[in-house]
């Protein structure tokens, strides 16, 4: 299987050659363009259990598998967001992945769904991240460009800097803006990891943008009756 990403790290896209016989399976809706003799098949991975735990991560409940019937079937994906596309080559290792960063993945590679507990409540970024384990290929996408960074000892990011990291590395979600910003604006908060391993930020932050928006939202003039 030869891939290519494109674009970087503005408007990524992936195109993947598959051999007859070779599959890739994909987030919902990711697909820009194919070759007309790829098989497509739409379930709910990890059954209906498997498909509402995704949904709870922010991820849709199916996902797409595409098999080549010939030799050299092409196949185009695109991430919802303007942004950046990661490989990343799992080699018996395992990492976890925000909601809505997941994009593709070789069949080899376990997707399943990891509960992050109170600290995703109050990070803003959600109750679960998946976790993708085992010897494959995966492929993540961001908001903005990813940058990677290689921890040794402590980092602190912003939560919604954060795509992927690996499983060996722990972590803390804390407050640095005092309790309002923690119960009323989600602003203020900082996730401290700590250990050996990766992570993988995204220089945009999506939460960010709808604040820079906020004050341009168009309003309605109210009708006050007499």
């Amino acid at each position: 299987m030869d891939h290519k990403i494109h674009s970087k790290p503005d408007f990524a896209y992936l195109s993947v050659l598959l051999e007859e016989g070779e599959q890739l399976i994909t987030e919902s809706g990711a697909m820009m363009g194919m070759s007309s003799d790829l098989g497509v098949e739409t379930n709910m991975h990890g059954g209906l259990g498997g498909a509402l735990k995704r949904a709870l991560s922010g991820e849709s409940l199916f996902m797409n598998t595409y098999t080549a019937k010939r030799p050299d079937q092409r196949l185009d994906l695109a991430p919802a967001s303007p942004g950046d596309i990661e490989h990343l080559h799992l080699s018996q290792t395992s990492v976890r992945v925000q909601s809505g960063s997941y994009m593709a993945s070789t069949k080899e590679v376990k997707v399943d769904t990891r509960w992050q507990g109170a600290q995703g409540f109050f990070a803003g970024e959600g109750l679960f991240m998946l976790q993708c384990s085992g010897t494959g290929d995966l492929w993540i996408s961001s908001y903005g460009a990813i940058h990677a960074v290689d921890i040794r000892g402590s980092y602190v990011v912003d939560t919604g800097h954060i795509v992927a990291f690996e499983e060996s590395l722990d972590f803390n979600v804390k407050s640095v803006g005092g309790i309002k910003s923690l119960l009323f604006s989600g602003e203020g908060l900082v996730c401290e990891f700590t250990g050996r391993g990766r992570l993988w930020l995204q220089t945009r932050c999506s939460l960010s943008l709808v604040s820079f928006l906020h004050p341009f939202r168009a309003i309605q003039p109210q009708n006050h009756a007499n």
